[in-house]
């Protein structure tokens, strides 16, 4: 990949792989994976090598509330990133979207925004 178009390209094709079961509601996603736009952006670094981030030490320093969320079933970011991000992260809190890939808040979006509207309303309140 090297353009956008190709990028977007690829993003459409590997999307269903983001839900938990994309083909089981294809007619309702269908017009999302195809709306889908992307920008390329190269991952690597002046050197031609790939340039990985990772603030994972940084983590345990956080001091503001955080709310974890993860899909049961995500395949790009699941279960064992969001355990670790609960873990290092101090006092968060975990919302497993049981239901879910990487695209909760379109898969469950009525227990996405109210799971955020509580933690938002109970973390504002103890301010």
């Amino acid at each position: 990949m090297s353009t956008d178009e190709q990028t977007a390209a690829v993003a459409r094709g590997v999307l269903p792989s983001y839900f938990a079961d994309y083909w089981a509601d294809e007619e309702r996603l269908a017009p999302f994976r195809e709306a889908v736009r992307a920008t390329y952006i190269s991952g690597l670094d002046e050197n031609l090598v790939p340039d990985a981030i990772d603030d994972r030490a940084a983590l345990k320093e956080l001091t503001v509330p955080a709310l974890v969320v993860v899909g049961r079933h995500d395949v790009i970011c699941g279960m064992r990133w969001g355990l670790e991000l609960d873990e290092l992260i101090p006092q968060s809190r975990l919302l497993v979207l049981e239901n879910s890939g990487h695209m909760g808040h379109v898969e469950e979006p009525e227990l996405f925004a109210a799971s955020v509207r509580g933690f938002v309303l109970a973390t504002a309140s103890a301010s």
